[in-house]
């Protein structure tokens, strides 16, 4: 291996370490900004008393299959 192969390869860890860090950085901003809102939420829910995230269903309700069979 020759001295520009070392700088060469060098350099690409280099921009790879870079590459790294600005992803680690994007990943922590949109952990943060998911709490945020995850948060805001939680605060807008206790304040208004209202439920703003929907419940997860298990199953199709009975009046959804209805209307979609009127559709037909």
């Amino acid at each position: 291996m020759g001295k520009d192969a070392k700088t060469r390869e060098s350099e690409e860890t280099k921009a790879l370490r870079r590459e790294v860090m600005e992803l680690k950085k994007q990943l922590y901003n949109e952990t943060m900004r998911a709490d945020f809102y995850d948060t805001m939420i939680d605060v807008a829910e206790e304040i208004f008393n209202i439920e703003i995230r929907k419940k997860t269903v298990t199953g199709q309700s009975k009046g959804c299959t209805k209307e979609i069979q009127d559709i037909r």
